[in-house]
């Protein structure tokens, strides 16, 4: 698949496209359909993404990116917030530059797409929040945990807690194997950032078309904080997938890309 870099704040974004490519420098075609920006979780990058780039190459412009200190982009530490990623990925837009386009994010991403369509709602043609919350409350053992890894006094783990019970093994290997490219001070950082991240009083504010997606097996958001998002965004739909965990893009990709196809048809036109 195809990728490029761009400049943002000094740092070198890594970013994935679908077509054909451009002359380094230059941005690739994503006049197609609508432009769908898929945004990566915690500690993770853009090529956990690649199942849906794949799905939607044909009638859609699909991107997917590594934040700052994740995946092939610069930097070694983490943004630190979530406000501070919601302002990374509109300089990312500005840079490229992008139209109006569908925000596609799961756990972290999801929250950093709604901070971004609450300061920036013009420039947002929809959301998709995937295993996302408003709220994220992360247990106390798993911040010591990754503060101990961060610190080099405990090894990586590879917890199976993010998955449905029925999920393959070679797919929770293959998202191990993506872990393990993201230093864990950043993964670290990342987890912090979630914690102290709390949008439940501005749901309401969200006036973009959204579509929440839930795992009915996510131990990691569990579905009443899917239903917190439901019944705070006006119009909003929810959608849970079977057989699903926290890593809904590689679990269940069939159902989730045929989920967003749906949705996108909904969409008003484009002005």
């Amino acid at each position: 698949m195809p990728t490029k870099y761009v400049t943002v704040n000094g740092t070198a974004m890594h970013y994935f496209h679908t077509g054909r490519t451009s002359l380094p420098g230059g941005t690739p075609d994503i006049s197609r359909g609508e432009l769908l920006l898929f945004i990566h979780g915690a500690g993770s990058n853009g090529n956990t993404w690649y199942r849906q780039l794949t799905a939607f190459a044909d009638a859609h412009s699909p991107l997917a990116f590594d934040f700052p200190g994740h995946g092939r982009s610069g930097g070694t530490e983490s943004l630190k917030s979530i406000e501070a990623y919601r302002d990374c990925l509109g300089a990312f837009l500005d840079a490229l530059p992008a139209r109006p386009s569908v925000l596609v994010g799961r756990s972290m991403g999801g929250a950093i797409a709604m901070a971004y369509a609450l300061a920036h709602p013009q420039r947002v043609r929809g959301l998709v929040l995937v295993a996302t919350a408003a709220r994220f409350n992360l247990p106390e053992a798993t911040l010591e945990t990754w503060r101990h890894v961060m610190l080099g006094r405990a090894q990586q783990p590879f917890s199976t807690d993010a998955f449905s019970p029925k999920t393959d093994f070679a797919v929770m290997r293959e998202a191990w194997m993506e872990q393990v490219k993201t230093d864990p001070r950043v993964r670290y950082g990342d987890f912090v950032a979630c914690n102290a991240f709390d949008i439940t009083a501005r749901l309401a504010e969200i006036k973009v078309p959204t579509l929440i997606v839930a795992g009915r097996d996510d131990s990691v958001t569990p579905m009443e904080r899917s239903e917190v998002l439901h019944q705070g965004i006006p119009g909003s739909t929810l959608a849970v997938i079977e057989d699903a965990g926290h890593t809904v893009p590689a679990e269940k990709p069939a159902e989730l890309n045929q989920t967003v196809s749906e949705f996108l048809t909904r969409l008003p036109p484009s002005c």
